[in-house]
């Protein structure tokens, strides 16, 4: 099926792309309304050195941001433990609606953490944001403490920026009112093409059964036609047609007797002349 013939299908069958538009932008709006606005909000945590080392005691009190390099894969090792099913279990139980993702900041290198919450309304997407930017500090100190590491040793955390309001994210709605809206064109332009094919095979079979129709149609209309003649005719007392005589008919006459057969009479013959008779001497 060409395009042509598919808007030629579509324009034949309007009033189903008409409903179909209809119901769809319907069906939009009202998802639009109902569906609760999603909020989102970041923040940063930092990750910095030990405060001393024990081989050099003298390096004590030196500017701990001049070693943020080192501390690039302590990062990754923390951000591993929250994609683990029980910290899915947790953020469950904190907010059952709430989507998290602590990643690497991709704008600095070092140890700095991003973290993104995303929940339905703008206080509890605060509140979400806070809570797993605290469990950052608290993840870091009970991976160091499970294998032994003193306080002294201990790679520290601190809070470098976080979002004070949450902001309003359409991403979310935007494909659901994608989905919704293009399955909705889909399934009526779906719904006009079949209903025009099946409408068109239709029309075409009664065509083909109108023109079969004359090979017993027309007859039965013939006799039909031939009947009403003979009822319009004069009829005698006998109640049959009464029957003209036939004018070449020469064996009967106009009062019923046997009509003598007419013929042309022949001349007689005349006599033959005699031969004539050689009178020369």
């Amino acid at each position: 099926m060409g395009i042509q013939e598919i808007f030629g299908a579509l324009g034949r069958r309007w009033y189903v792309v008409v409903v179909g538009v209809l119901v769809t932008l319907g069906a939009g709006w009202q998802l639009y309304q109902t569906t609760p606005p999603e909020y989102t909000a970041r923040s940063l945590v930092l990750l910095l050195p030990p405060q001393g080392d024990v081989t050099a005691p003298e390096a004590v009190g030196v500017n701990p941001f001049l070693e943020l390099a080192g501390l690039d894969l302590t990062a990754r090792v923390v951000i591993a433990t929250y994609t683990s099913t029980a910290f899915e279990e947790e953020l469950a139980e904190v907010s059952p609606d709430a989507e998290v993702e602590v990643n690497i900041d991709d704008s600095t290198r070092g140890g700095v953490i991003a973290v993104v919450a995303k929940d339905r309304g703008e206080a509890q997407t605060l509140r979400t944001l806070e809570y797993v930017t605290a469990s950052v500090s608290e993840r870091l100190a009970s991976l160091q403490k499970e294998v032994g590491v003193a306080d002294i040793d201990a790679v520290r955390s601190m809070q470098l920026a976080t979002d004070t309001e949450a902001t309003r994210d359409f991403q979310s709605l935007i494909r659901l009112l994608v989905i919704v809206v293009g399955a909705g064109f889909g399934v009526t332009f779906v719904l006009a093409l079949v209903l025009d094919v099946v409408l068109v095979r239709r029309q075409r079979r009664g065509f083909m059964v109108r023109r079969e129709r004359p090979s017993w149609f027309w007859k039965r209309k013939s006799a039909a036609v031939q009947g009403a003649a003979d009822e319009t005719e004069p009829t005698s007392s006998t109640g049959r047609s009464p029957r003209l005589p036939d004018l070449d008919d020469d064996s009967s006459s106009p009062n019923g007797a046997p009509r003598p057969r007419s013929g042309r009479r022949r001349a007689p013959a005349s006599p033959r002349p005699a031969p004539r008779q050689d009178t020369r001497p």
